[in-house]
């Protein structure tokens, strides 16, 4: 009976937490390269850093969102990596995006054509506390400078 009783109220915290749960703010992304680039599909890696605003820390289990460079469809990025998120912390995913080569010449193209670009992705994360995971939705988009596309000196 006790350990029901003790199920129930961790249960009842960790319901109650959840409820009180903010969506973790994106600050920026860094690290972009390839990881793979062929003739008809190229992988390209990035790293995003978000900021969690709450008091309690969690785990991301996976993330997955479309990705689209001004309204033209740059791939799907995917992180099946189990993340630990510290609270009142920042913290990275590490991200894969599988893209068609054409797609992304394309985008490069407008890229190096315009001064910025809208950047757009959609799609969900997967995140929890305590072995119970919740899949959030997961929505940004922001025009960036162009110069992100090109190598720093």
């Amino acid at each position: 009976m006790k350990k029901l009783i003790s199920g129930l109220s961790l249960l009842t915290l960790l319901t109650s937490s959840c409820n009180t749960f903010k969506t973790p703010e994106y600050k920026e992304f860094r690290n972009v390269g390839f990881e793979q680039m062929g003739f008809s599909e190229s992988v390209i890696k990035m790293e995003l850093v978000y900021t969690n605003p709450n008091r309690f820390g969690f785990q991301v289990k996976k993330t997955e969102a479309d990705v689209y460079v001004d309204d033209v469809y740059l791939g799907r990025a995917i992180s099946d990596t189990l993340i630990k998120v510290d609270r009142k912390s920042d913290f990275v995913i590490p991200l894969k995006i599988q893209t068609d080569t054409k797609n992304m010449l394309k985008n490069s193209w407008q890229a190096l054509t315009n001064k910025t670009v809208l950047i757009r992705a959609t799609g969900t994360i997967t995140a929890g506390v305590a072995g119970i995971f919740k899949t959030i939705p997961l929505a940004y988009e922001g025009r960036h400078e162009t110069s992100f596309f090109l190598p720093k000196p």
